[in-house]
């Protein structure tokens, strides 16, 4: 599951960062499963795949000759006090959010396999009409995975369309904090070339990403990344290696603004990594390396530099015993947001999980982050987050959640300066 976070992390923000490139795989979901990431060779790799997919057909509940479907459907009610995310007279509303998810599984053979993910949705403001949007998940899309011999190759197409508010600084207008949409698609193909003591994995992704609010005059654009990774294992639960990438990053003229407008620019990275099965219950991961941000001063804004320095990622996930778990991520990296603005962010977030309550799950998360705009080293923010989400299942196939979020973020600009409180009950039904 981490893996296929970093990587997830990564695409949304619309190039390859430094993160996203230390993962060794290109997802967990393509090898249905990390344990199986353990398998020596390709081959069993694919066997032990195709088993599980085989094993796991029972769950879905639409059979449809060797094509296995998964529906479910959900509501959300929020209360959100500050939707345009101000400091002074902020502003409350309810928000209905319907969704449905669809899952397919199609072994095409007994070595490939095509999987469909769409997890998508409506928002809809009781009073704040013009933040009415459709919203697509991120993890939307195909996925082809093609074995052979001591390769496992994966096809891919996702997408998303995400509200852009205290997730994204950048896309936080100049005198007010705007929900700003996007749409990001990522197509791609990543290969591991396993030979036993050693993996090697490479892959090509191109990104676009579209402002959906004309209004906000976000430069729309577009990224190639490439990445080249390779490791060994010094011992059965060690693998250690090198990596690199490289992002190639442009953007329309069109609809930005003098404020929003960026530069075409160009990062590229090389550092290491380790992970590391500390024991049963504890695992680990460790990238570090340097990356280099260079805008393109031929296009825009000549007098803008290039940014330079260090990236750092710690990740750890433990189960203590049955009644709680946990993980814990930490680190600094230098990427880029959608509308065009990179920033350098240090991020600290600790996602503890208790069970200790008979039919209910309980996550009380808390994180910080600090971001610094690159270009002008003009604009920096702090913010701290904190929530409590309850979650129960009511009988076989619904289940009922119930939660809490505050963010607090506080900013060079005092325009960007806010509290938000949220409150969320949702019902989920899977069919």
């Amino acid at each position: 599951m981490k893996d296929n976070y970093l990587i997830q992390t990564g695409l949304r923000l619309g190039v390859l960062t430094p993160i996203a490139l230390a993962s060794f795989f290109f997802a967990a979901g393509a090898v249905h499963g990390q344990e199986a990431l353990r398998i020596s060779t390709a081959g069993d790799l694919a066997a032990a795949a195709q088993k599980q997919a085989e094993s796991s057909i029972g769950y879905y509940n639409l059979l449809l000759g060797p094509v296995a479907w998964q529906f479910s459907s959900g509501l959300a009610v929020d209360y959100d006090d500050n939707v345009h995310l101000t400091e002074q007279n902020p502003e409350g509303d309810f928000i209905f959010r319907p969704n449905l998810n669809a899952q397919m599984h199609w072994p095409v053979t007994q070595v490939n396999d095509l999987n469909l993910s769409v997890m998508a949705g409506y928002s809809a403001y009781l009073q704040n009409k013009d933040l009415d949007e459709l919203y697509i998940n991120p993890g939307s899309g195909l996925s082809f995975n093609i074995y052979s011999g001591d390769f496992v190759i994966n096809l891919h197409d996702q997408i998303s369309v995400t509200e852009n508010a205290y997730q994204n600084q950048s896309s936080q207008s100049s005198g007010g904090n705007s929900i700003s949409a996007s749409l990001q698609n990522t197509a791609g193909a990543n290969a591991l070339w396993d030979l036993d003591k050693a993996l090697i994995t490479f892959g090509y992704d191109h990104a676009n990403y579209l402002a959906l609010n004309s209004g906000q005059g976000l430069p729309d654009g577009a990224s190639e990344n490439f990445f080249l990774n390779g490791g060994v294992r010094p011992a059965p639960e060690i693998l250690a290696g090198l990596e690199t990438g490289l992002g190639l990053i442009h953007y329309s003229s069109s609809g930005a603004t003098t404020s929003t407008a960026s530069p075409d620019a160009k990062q590229w990275n090389v550092g290491a990594f380790c992970t590391a099965t500390i024991s049963d219950y504890l695992d680990a991961r460790l990238d570090a390396g340097y990356t280099v941000f260079t805008p393109d001063s031929t296009t825009a804004n000549n007098s803008i530099s290039e940014s330079s320095g260090f990236y750092l990622q710690f990740l750890i996930t433990q189960r203590v015993n049955q009644f709680f778990n946990y993980s814990l991520s930490a680190g600094r990296s230098m990427d880029l947001q959608y509308s065009g603005q990179p920033y350098d962010r240090y991020t600290v977030r600790w996602q503890p999980n208790w069970n200790f309550l008979k039919k209910f799950t309980i996550s009380t998360p808390l994180w910080w982050e600090h971001g610094t705009e690159l270009y002008y080293q003009t604009s920096s923010y702090d913010q701290y987050g904190a929530g409590i989400t309850i979650g129960r299942q009511l009988t076989q196939k619904l289940s009922s959640g119930l939660s809490y979020q505050f963010v607090k973020e506080t900013s060079g600009q005092q325009d960007l300066n806010y509290t938000d409180n949220i409150v969320s009950l949702s019902l989920s039904y899977r069919f």
